[in-house]
């Protein structure tokens, strides 16, 4: 709700500058697949459509028709069939509104080049960009040890923390890099992801809180046998 208002201003300021008979693309990173997974589209939609009815009301003359090409991304292993599945219901609930739009898949991580340059006019990526795109190497290998902590927690050594902040810095760097290419000039990009507001990291908020109390099951249960420790 906090950020609609800037995506809505994003989605009408790059409507109104497109030429006429052209195609708006739209690529939401991360979907994900569930019930929040075409909010991106419906919103999409419906603030063109309610541009154009003030338009109209204000006898002001609406913006150049056009199409919209929507690419949902996600890893591969994303159940994409449950989001397409879901389309018929979207369909119907925007059956009266226009613009024209088509809807398609884009399985990969966003850490790897998905689109050709410039090419897409909005990037939308809500809650995925603080997850990085693998364990730092010092860690999986058994360099570094974490115990007790799948992230960063109260026992988690400098050095461990000191490896996710170096691997944040490269995969956000990346992640930058590639959608440069990938953005038409005079496209936008509305990020929304967790930080923190102290540069200490051992700070816990809610966030930091749920990933100790995730790891105190989770070693619960290897304690009580239920499940294995690869350590």
């Amino acid at each position: 709700l906090e950020t609609r208002p800037v995506l809505q201003g994003a989605v009408v300021e790059l409507y109104r500058s497109l030429p006429a008979r052209s195609t708006m693309v739209v690529a939401d990173l991360g979907c994900s697949s569930g019930p929040n997974t075409l909010l991106l589209v419906s919103l999409v939609i419906g603030t063109i459509s309610d541009h154009n009815r003030e338009a109209e009301q204000e006898q002001r003359p609406p913006a150049a028709a056009m199409e919209l090409q929507f690419f949902l991304n996600d890893l591969p292993g994303n159940d994409f069939n449950l989001v397409f599945r879901s389309l018929d219901r979207l369909q119907k609930l925007t059956a009266d509104r226009r613009p024209q739009y088509y809807v398609a898949g884009m399985p990969g991580s966003f850490y790897t080049r998905l689109f050709p340059c410039r090419s897409v006019h909005l990037f939308h990526s809500s809650y995925s960009l603080m997850w990085r795109s693998k364990v730092p190497d010092e860690l999986s290998g058994g360099a570094y040890l974490n115990e007790e902590s799948i992230y960063i927690g109260k026992s988690t050594p400098p050095a461990v923390i000191k490896l996710y902040k170096e691997e944040y810095q490269k995969d956000l760097s990346l992640f930058l890099t590639l959608r440069f290419n990938e953005l038409v000039c005079g496209g936008h990009m509305v990020l929304t992801f967790l930080g923190r507001k102290s540069k200490d990291m051992l700070l816990h908020g809610e966030a930091s809180s749920m990933w100790d109390l995730l790891a105190q099951a989770l070693l619960s249960l290897v304690l009580k046998m239920r499940v294995k420790s690869t350590n």
